[in-house]
């Protein structure tokens, strides 16, 4: 997971190096530089020194993100493009430093507070590569684009999310991602998960598409039922996905992944009456007609 997460950083510094801070995003109202300032390692946000500290002290309270994004913005949106890149550098060479210490097997295990409620160190700092793939994918009117490694990384991230919340419920739950890019899924079960590289024969619940657009999807970015009308998001196991529903709505949030959650919601509101057919393809496009006219 950390590996992917600096494949991550890597890319994403790549993918913006040149990148004018005024071009805008896709993000209406965000330019690039408002898309990129909240990514970067600042002294008025929360960094991985601090956050580490944090989690060596056993703090599992955190400021909401919100507050500390906007703090950011106020201070630093009107930066150059220098100070925006080095301040994404400075975020990529903590994860670096940090994955490279003695300790860092123990420390990755640490539960830490932050947005995704109380998670290990390590699934806190994964999640960032989650974010770096959103941002790519935000900033393509600026001219961006997103290469594939930065999306596999990014989804690695996002699935392992879910299973992160999911050890939070103690609920016994799977999801894969099956996409040309990787297929990848986290099961959790006792308040433990895992999550690895699967084949896509693997069985249970599982969304079917590209790694680009279902973090589009996870990120609200993309309409998950014009994606199923065109053919391009599919989704199998019906009862598993059921459960992974109960599971997201009694988290507390899943930062980054209310689309994804939305959409499986949907799903299970038209699923219970049509689950007697086994007609999951048509249950999944009922329940997001009826979603898209919310």
């Amino acid at each position: 997971m950390l590996a992917d997460t600096v494949v991550a950083w890597d890319a994403l510094l790549a993918a913006v190096e040149g990148i004018d801070p005024s071009a805008p995003g896709r993000k209406e109202g965000r330019s690039a530089g408002r898309t990129l300032v909240v990514l970067g390692s600042w002294p008025e946000g929360r960094p991985l020194p601090r956050i580490r500290d944090d989690a060596l002290a056993g703090v599992t309270s955190a400021e909401p993100l919100d507050d500390i994004e906007e703090r950011i913005v106020r201070a630093h949106v009107d930066d150059s493009a220098a100070d925006l890149l080095a301040a994404l550098g400075r975020a990529r060479d903590d994860v670096v430093a940090w994955a490279a210490s003695p300790n860092v097997a123990e420390e990755a295990l640490l539960p830490v507070g932050g947005p995704l409620g109380v998670v290990p160190l390590g699934t806190l700092v994964a999640a960032s590569a989650y974010q770096c793939a959103v941002a790519a994918r935000d900033l393509a009117p600026a001219g961006v684009t997103a290469p594939d490694a930065l999306l596999r990384s990014g989804l690695v991230s996002l699935v392992d999310t879910v299973g992160a919340v999911a050890a939070q419920q103690r609920a016994a739950v799977s999801l894969a991602a099956l996409t040309p890019q990787v297929r990848i899924a986290a099961g959790a079960r006792d308040g433990d998960w895992c999550t690895r590289e699967v084949p896509d024969t693997i069985a249970g619940p599982a969304v079917l598409c590209e790694a680009g657009l279902l973090l589009d999807v996870a990120s609200s970015r993309a309409s998950a039922p014009a994606a199923y009308a065109r053919g391009d998001l599919r989704a199998r196991d019906l009862g598993g996905i059921l459960a992974l529903v109960q599971v997201l709505a009694r988290a507390p949030g899943l930062p980054g992944t209310e689309g994804l959650s939305l959409a499986l919601q949907a799903y299970a509101a038209s699923a219970r009456v049509t689950a007697a057919a086994g007609q999951v393809g048509e249950a999944l496009g009922d329940a997001w007609k009826k979603w898209r006219g919310r």
